[in-house]
């Protein structure tokens, strides 16, 4: 089965065919990097993660692009509040970004374009879109593109004008300037104390909506690339307007697959400033790990709603516990992940089953639901070792279980860094399991027996044992670390 993307352009689902096979092009819309994002914000990054690991898995070479926008007036809003500068302000949460969403477990992309790096294409994209007449300067130094040269605007979006008018950001002057209400800015005219560059109809910086088009064709190396992704609530103005200067530029088509991400809703409720109950990812991460909340926004298709509530993280928080308990129990019997497990007649039917909900539109639901099958029957196999069962069906259930959680992204919390325990304090640390009834020569299987040990005695409010096992640990240099939603990961201090 091939790869079937629905296509938010042609509002249909479709058989991938990318222009060069050997070579997909790709580009998400990215964060502009005023302040904290949320956690709406990382469900677009996530799915578009998740779109770009299954194209991979699926053979695929993909070039994936996603921009920063360091030049915006939330970014010399905040600067001036704070009494910085916007350069700060940008540098700052750039950084923020890149540390959250490695804490999701996304793939870094091939490029990170910023917007004040590309100042000097941007100009040169605005002065083609002028000479052929689609882009207009006023008299303060603004360049606007005209919607009105431009017959297929709307084509994305597919809405009426009045719909498209109410989006609308109201500023008479500006208004009285344009042409039309609906042209939007190519450039805009240099304010007082403002980032400004230098440009043939004067001082100013970019439009937003400028920014991608310019900065995918320079950074992907074509004017029509194959998959352009965001959030649903980018679709218009945004994507749109990406659409008119692009094509209106080169006569080409600029993306050949749209893909939405779908809305997430909080409680039931719009997620919004006016109703108080925006989610930053920080406030998602101080009530559960990131593998839960990666599991969470990939447990609904990426183009569905998904809500976020206390029963439904819970529900998530309890499956990512029994994959990391099934895995490290395995573990604790020094077995090993193997790589033949499409040998194995019942893991090659999940597999099979995970592929084909993938390949659909990339379906994680169905992929979860084999997911957690093969948990199921990796615990089946962990039961029958008990009983003089082998390990090779074990070891073939632990390779598919890390092959599908890798292409889902389901790995950061289960990553442990290549520690090495000396062998004097892997002898203390036998001698601390021994106490509990803990036997075995491998030290981080050792270490993992005993988390699991001090796990099932904080269950039991055993809270005694719990902290005799944290402190003798501890003693030795073995740092533990509790993550919400019952993880805990261990690192040598």
């Amino acid at each position: 089965m091939t790869v079937k993307i629905f296509n938010s352009l042609t509002r249909q689902k479709e058989e991938f065919v990318p222009l060069d096979p050997s070579n997909v092009t790709f580009y998400s819309c990215g964060p502009t990097v005023y302040g904290e994002f949320h956690i709406g914000n990382a469900r677009s990054f996530v799915a578009a993660d998740v779109i770009r690991r299954w194209l991979l898995e699926s053979g695929y070479k993909v070039t994936y692009a996603q921009n920063i926008t360091d030049v915006d007036d939330k970014i010399i809003a905040r600067a001036e509040a704070e009494g910085t500068t916007p350069e700060a302000i940008a540098e700052n949460f750039t950084k923020y970004f890149f540390d959250k969403i490695q804490l999701l477990g996304n793939l870094p992309a091939d490029h990170y374009p910023r917007a004040t790096a590309h100042i000097g294409p941007m100009i040169g994209l605005i002065r083609k879109l002028m000479d052929r007449g689609h882009a207009y300067p006023s008299d303060d130094g603004s360049v606007w593109f005209e919607v009105a040269s431009f017959p297929e605007y709307g084509k994305l979006s597919r809405m009426p004008l009045d719909q498209m008018r109410q989006g609308e950001r109201v500023d008479e002057v500006q208004q009285a300037r344009k042409r039309s209400p609906l042209d939007f800015a190519l450039w805009k005219a240099a304010k007082p104390g403002e980032p400004a560059w230098k440009a043939p109809w004067g001082q100013g910086r970019p439009g937003w909506h400028l920014e991608c088009s310019c900065m995918s064709m320079k950074v992907l190396g074509s004017e029509t690339i194959d998959i352009h992704s965001g959030g649903a609530d980018l679709r218009f103005p945004h994507h749109e307007n990406e659409i008119a200067q692009s094509e209106a530029a080169t006569g080409k088509p600029f993306a050949r697959y749209w893909i939405h991400n779908g809305m997430l809703d909080i409680d039931g409720e719009k997620m919004s400033k006016s109703l108080g109950n925006i989610r930053t990812i920080d406030d998602v991460f101080n009530i559960a790990d990131p593998l839960t909340i990666r599991y969470f926004l990939i447990s609904a298709r990426y183009r569905d709603k998904l809500d976020f509530n206390e029963a439904t993280l819970h529900a998530c928080a309890s499956a990512v516990e029994r994959l990391v308990n099934s895995l490290r129990e395995a573990r604790r019997h020094s077995i090993s992940p193997a790589t033949d497990w499409l040998e194995d007649e019942e893991l090659a039917a999940h597999w099979n089953s995970f592929k084909e909900g993938m390949d659909d539109d990339f379906n994680t639901p169905i992929a979860i639901a084999e997911l957690a099958r093969t948990v199921t029957l990796l615990n089946t196999r962990l039961t029958a070792l008990q009983n003089g069962g082998g390990q090779q069906p074990i070891a073939r259930a632990m390779g598919l279980l890390h092959h599908m959680r890798h292409v889902l992204g389901l790995t950061e919390e289960l990553e442990q860094p290549d520690q090495h325990i000396d062998e004097a304090t892997a002898g203390k640390l036998q001698a601390i399991a021994m106490e509990f009834g803990l036997k075995g020569d491998d030290p981080s299987a050792l270490v993992e027996a005993l988390i699991e040990h001090r796990a099932a005695a904080r269950r039991g409010k055993d809270f005694a044992t719990s902290d005799k096992i944290r402190d003798g640990m501890t003693s030795l240099g073995i740092v533990l670390e509790d993550k919400p939603g019952g993880v805990t990961t261990w690192r040598l201090g």
